[in-house]
């Protein structure tokens, strides 16, 4: 996989993670804040009119995810009350693509009759990956699905649920105005085993990435590694993909081997570094699922904050994507806030209140230990 998450390393990333949370907080706090929610509230009057060109979007989720230890295919475990792989489709949904394109495989029924019934008008398309023989031969099974399709196409992992609009619309801005054939996110990292390197001549123009696998003693000193996010060219890629071959340690076909053919090509290729690797994080393991499933909880708490909302003790609260609160509303501890529940402004939420898709009137008093 073009980027590895491996079980042994989770301990040690989340950790780090912590340590930036509780110290500069880069998360939702300071000069270099990173949300990690967005409404279409949020983003509209930013976005405006603004396509760089029409743009696909496609989504890997045909893993199995054997390190859920779940009978359920790892994309529909839930985070924050909805489908892990339904988190980039929201955010992906507010760049206003032509076409969504999911590469599904493992429970591939179960996957495409929720992801329908929770997007039924976005006319979601899919195509089967039957046999995961690397990210390559994924983009080949979505080729089919976009053979008709716009100028570039956003390659996105169903199982990265904090990737913010923000860093998509940054990655298409850079894009567009470096003319690349392919840009991709990276990030900077010490504790960098199992991650592509991304590999760089002495301009600074990036040359490769190289699996870890498959790195020199020398590469395996980069810090920059590859977070699998990539903004392609659609015509170079898809007349390029043929020559990507599976001779490599894991006998797969990385995508990521075709950086190296579009600078062979003369071709640019562009990586813009994100500040913060938990955004571009991935879930393998429960462990993971609950550090993003806190993150996210951190990032919305706060949005809903500064928009006049009071949590007291925030900490103490669990919340579900699909909720809205009001202007003025104060939540108690120990509050579980579920499905579609509306809090309406001015409202008051009692300790230890359990409401499960519930609607809140504006003003109402909800006394404490209330089970709706």
């Amino acid at each position: 996989m073009d980027l590895e998450h491996k079980a042994s390393k989770t301990e040690r990333v989340i950790k780090t993670c912590k340590v930036l949370h509780c110290g500069a907080n880069e998360h939702h706090m300071g000069a270099h804040k990173t949300r990690f929610i967005q409404t279409t509230d949020d983003v509209i009057h930013k976005q405006g009119n603004q396509m760089l060109q029409e743009l696909a979007i496609v989504v890997l989720a045909a893993g199995k995810g054997t390190r859920m230890r779940s009978h359920t295919t790892k994309i529909l475990h839930p985070l924050a009350g909805i489908p892990l792989v339904a988190h980039p489709i929201h955010t992906a949904k507010l760049l206003s693509p032509e076409r969504i394109v999911l590469v599904i495989g493992h429970q591939a029924d179960d996957v495409k009759a929720t992801l329908d019934s929770r997007f039924p008008n976005d006319n979601l398309r899919y195509t089967i990956q039957k046999e995961q023989l690397g990210t390559a031969h994924a983009v080949m099974q979505a080729q089919p699905a976009l053979v008709d399709g716009p100028a570039q196409f956003l390659l996105l992992s169903g199982d990265v649920p904090l990737l913010t609009l923000e860093t998509m619309q940054h990655l298409q801005q850079l894009h567009r105005d470096q003319k690349a054939a392919v840009s991709l996110l990276s990030f900077q990292t010490d504790d960098n085993a199992g991650y592509g390197r991304i590999v760089r001549n002495k301009a600074g123009d990036v040359q490769c990435i190289r699996e870890h696998r498959d790195c020199s003693e020398k590469e395996l000193a980069i810090t920059e590694c590859n977070a699998g996010v990539y903004l392609f060219d659609s015509e170079f890629l898809f007349s390029n993909l043929q020559h990507i071959d599976s001779s490599n340690d894991q006998q797969e076909f990385y995508l990521t081997d075709i950086v190296e053919i579009a600078a062979q090509q003369d071709r640019r290729v562009v990586a813009h570094i994100v500040e913060n690797p938990v955004e571009v994080m991935g879930v393998n393991d429960r462990t993971q699922l609950s550090f993003l499933q806190d993150q996210w909880e951190q990032g919305r708490k706060d949005a809903l904050m500064r928009s006049g909302v009071t949590f007291h003790m925030p900490g103490t609260t669990f919340l579900h994507y699909d909720v809205t609160i009001g202007k003025d509303a104060e939540i108690a501890p120990n509050c579980c806030l579920l499905g579609n529940t509306t809090i309406g402004e001015n409202a008051k939420i009692g300790a230890g209140s359990h409401l499960t898709n519930a609607t809140i009137k504006a003003g109402e008093q909800v006394p404490p230990h209330t089970i709706r």
